[in-house]
């Protein structure tokens, strides 16, 4: 049984106007016309990430093939499904990084993604099923469950499960505590379409929690989704192509990462699931993209004695991926501590200016996101008068180690024109922000709180609480001046 396309089916959700009007497309419609698209609109900006983050991974693994024009590069063999059979050879590197960058120019000018695109598409069609028996996208067939645990195949057995409204993350909820203001009534909190399916499905294994208790096999600690771990960063321009392109990293910084790309979809499940067994490391963007927190198989539960079938998802726990140091996610801000640099998650009542100096710092002991990076070696290619927007966006747990469920989301942003971006002289006008961040930081933070304390002294109130609310009121009020 094959059913649900998601190259041909629409689930997708972008913006078409600045009406505000949206539509679902499906994948080969998505990268014909991106360049006429907004931008995404899913359920949440969590799960837009998410899906970007996919769509990138197709961008990385074509474009890291094939040029431009939809030739392959004279350096690499690929085989009749479009693949990458072997790693570039030592001394053809430099030409192949240099051919990928001129294939990120010629992109861009070109304003509209190649027919290449869904050309690798139909390559590998029979990969996007959202149901199927060999290929099911995102998830394991009953084979590789039953490799965990034979239990597992029996559709009346509850263990190791969730069910639709704890995937979808606008509800989150467990099958111990009812989610309280929850968007849908309970008769419809476990019935999703196969669009918003496949949109969670993806977001699900970027943003599961540590509440499971079936691993794989033996792990330390609390295997989450990676996208949890996460400052999220990305930029974007005012359509989806564009905002793609700048996302979209064909070379490296650091050359260790020029791998092959391996998405999860070139894999058969059994593959993945031996890799997840023997704990492979992970070496290349796409297959960073598409990692999966989890093994997920698809079944209609029916309890015993009942003839009311539920659709649900078995889930086991994969390894977790190793988060210091690891320079290959180009989409995080980083946190330096003991020597070590680490994915730095927002906090929700800060703006994200406030962060100014971990997107962009002269300082050499800051490390700059892997994107904003990029946008260095780019730039030669962009309009001095395009205005980027640098967003910020983290998913929020509940603060229990136990658990880790999602109960909110950070999602900020700011627009800087390039010419800004470009200048990082010691004397420009990121030095000249990062300075006027720091001092307005000060003020509230040491002058201003220092007021406040007094004034609660003299009002004999604890200061506590006085100080810290007036502090954020203080901070809204300087917000949009500040973004001004």
């Amino acid at each position: 049984m094959s059913d649900y396309n998601l190259i041909d089916e629409p689930w997708i959700s972008v913006v078409v106007d600045y009406k505000g009007t949206t539509k679902l497309v499906g994948l080969k419609e998505f990268f014909e016309h991106a360049h006429e698209y907004i931008a995404l609109a899913g359920d949440m900006p969590t799960q837009d990430f998410a899906v970007m983050r996919f769509l990138l991974a197709i961008l990385h693994t074509v474009f890291s093939r094939y040029d431009a024009h939809g030739e392959p590069y004279e350096m690499i063999e690929l085989n009749d499904r479009m693949q990458q059979i072997e790693k570039v050879d030592l001394e053809d590197e430099e030409d192949y990084e240099d051919a990928l960058m001129e294939t990120w120019r010629d992109l861009w000018n070109a304003k509209k993604f190649p027919e290449i695109v869904v050309k690798y598409l139909d390559a590998w069609h029979d990969r996007f099923y959202l149901f199927d028996d060999k290929y099911p996208f995102y998830q394991v067939t009953k084979e590789e469950i039953e490799n965990i645990d034979s239990k597992f195949a029996d559709n009346t057995d509850a263990k190791a499960t969730i069910k639709f409204r704890s995937m979808n993350r606008t509800i989150s909820e467990s099958g111990n505590k009812a989610t309280l203001f929850s968007p849908k009534i309970e008769e419809n909190k476990d019935l999703l379409s196969n669009a918003e399916l496949a949109r969670w499905l993806i977001t699900f294994q970027g943003v599961s929690n540590a509440s499971d208790k079936k691993t794989i096999n033996k792990i330390e600690g609390k295997s989450i989704g990676w996208i949890y771990n996460l400052g999220g960063v990305f930029l974007s321009s005012d359509n989806i192509f564009k905002t793609l392109m700048l996302n979209l990293i064909l070379r490296h910084d650091d050359s260790q990462y020029n791998n092959i790309q391996n998405p999860c979809w070139e894999k058969k499940p059994e593959t993945i699931y031996n890799e997840y067994l023997k704990n492979k490391t992970i070496d290349n963007v796409s297959e960073l993209y598409t990692n999966w927190s989890r093994l997920v198989y698809y079944f209609p539960f029916k309890p015993k004695k009942s003839e009311i079938k539920q659709n649900m998802f078995r889930i086991v726990k994969t390894n977790s991926i190793p988060s210091e140091n690891n320079f290959l996610e180009p989409m995080t801000i980083w946190k330096y501590y003991d020597k070590k640099y680490t994915p730095q998650k927002y906090k929700t009542n800060k703006a994200a200016w406030r962060s100014f100096g971990s997107f962009l710092n002269v300082n050499e002991d800051v490390r700059m996101p892997g994107v904003i990076s990029h946008l260095n070696d780019i730039k030669k290619f962009i309009d001095e008068s395009e205005v980027i927007q640098i967003n910020a966006i983290s998913a929020i747990d509940n603060n229990d180690a136990s658990s880790r469920t999602m109960i909110n989301e950070f999602y900020d942003y700011f627009d800087l024109g390039l010419f800004i971006v470009n200048d990082l002289q010691s004397d420009g006008w990121i030095a000249r922000i990062n300075d006027i961040v720091d001092k307005t930081k000060d003020v509230v933070e040491k002058i201003y709180r220092a007021f406040l304390n007094d004034i609660a002294k003299i009002r004999g109130i604890e200061s506590g609480a006085f100080t810290s609310s007036s502090i954020e009121s203080m901070y809204f009020k300087i917000d949009k001046p500040f973004r001004d």
